[in-house]
């Protein structure tokens, strides 16, 4: 019987690993959450599931096999460095952090206590993402030149638009998913950052359009646009993450939620479209869960989530500077 605990349901991505979890056999779960407000989604299934107002909490009272961190992203700094030094070995929510001071603090600590730090970039897990990669990598596109990239939801609201927690807005939540996944198909790192940014769909203190133009080390340049500018209501999914691959041979178009089951109903009042992307959080899920066995190594780890924020500041860097930014 493995002890799993989920620290903080701040991150919407909780309930949906939470109900993943409570149906996998050999598995115990155990919560950490300070604010029971936000356990009322899940309260009908908490039966035979103790509950923690805080880590430390935790902590004393069982032997955790693993955690799952879903706090804010300032939070995450807290979470990692109670779990490193308790040995625990971790899957963190995406970014790893809020400053780069944090992630590498967060980083050497996990060294120093030899614990895997896994980061949640679920695209990995991607059919689609994973072709592509294969393509590329057997010089099916020939030499890749350049990239057109998108990364848009809705507006997520609550501390994710406050930027003492979240560190940003839709620039640092969404541009570290394309970032790390251009990485591990390019096997190339990125070197040069110029971003555009603005507040024009919301009321609110953080920006909910960004552009960004990136440079890679292997001469690709790549222009991403991270907005939120999915209607909450209206939209038929949360929005997209969609790849225009452009190489001397070929060009390839990629949809990462391609497929959909279209559901038109009277009942249900709109259309519904239903993503079938084979279940991307519970694959990452099932990677996390061997690399505790020993099994498998993570499929992201934390200098991923490093290299990705990397990205981020450099971004916002370029907002303060009006200029191109070095990584």
């Amino acid at each position: 019987m493995l002890n799993l605990a989920i620290i903080g349901f701040e991150h919407l991505h909780a309930y949906h690993y939470f109900h993943l979890l409570r149906e996998m056999p050999g598995i115990q779960l155990h919560l950490v959450e300070t604010d029971l407000s936000l356990l009322a989604p899940i309260e009908t299934n908490l039966t035979k599931i103790p509950v923690y107002s805080n880590t430390e909490k935790l902590l004393s009272n069982i032997q955790v096999d693993g955690a799952i961190i879903c706090t804010d992203n300032k939070g995450h700094h807290d979470s990692v460095i109670a779990c490193a030094r308790a040995n625990i070995q971790m899957l963190c929510e995406k970014p790893i952090a809020t400053t780069l001071e944090d992630a590498r603090e967060m980083l050497a600590l996990c060294g120093a206590h030899d614990v895997s730090l896994g980061i949640c970039f679920p695209v990995r897990q991607s059919p689609v993402i994973q072709q592509a990669r294969e393509l590329i990598r057997q010089g099916g596109l020939g030499e890749v030149l350049a990239i057109k990239a998108t990364n848009h939801g809705t507006m997520p609201g609550g501390w994710f638009v406050d930027p003492a927690r979240s560190g940003g807005g839709a620039i640092i939540d969404h541009t570290v998913h394309v970032a790390d996944a251009l990485r591990w198909m390019l096997g190339a790192e990125f070197t040069r950052v110029f971003a555009l940014a603005s507040t024009r769909l919301h009321d609110i203190p953080v920006e909910d359009c960004g552009l960004l133009s990136l440079e890679m080390n292997n001469g690709v340049f790549v222009t991403l646009d991270t907005s939120w500018s999915r209607p909450h209501q209206s939209s038929p999914l949360w929005g997209d993450v969609s790849l225009r691959i452009v190489g001397t041979a070929g060009v390839l178009d990629l949809e990462l939620f391609p497929w959909t089951i279209n559901f038109f109903s009277e009942e249900a009042g709109k259309h519904l479209a239903v993503p079938c992307d084979g279940n991307l959080n519970q694959k990452m899920l099932n990677n996390f869960i061997q690399v505790i066995a020993g099994q498998e190594k993570i499929t992201a780890d934390g200098r991923d989530g490093l290299r990705a924020l990397e990205v981020v500041c450099a971004a916002y860097k370029s907002l303060a500077s009006g200029q191109a930014e070095f990584l």
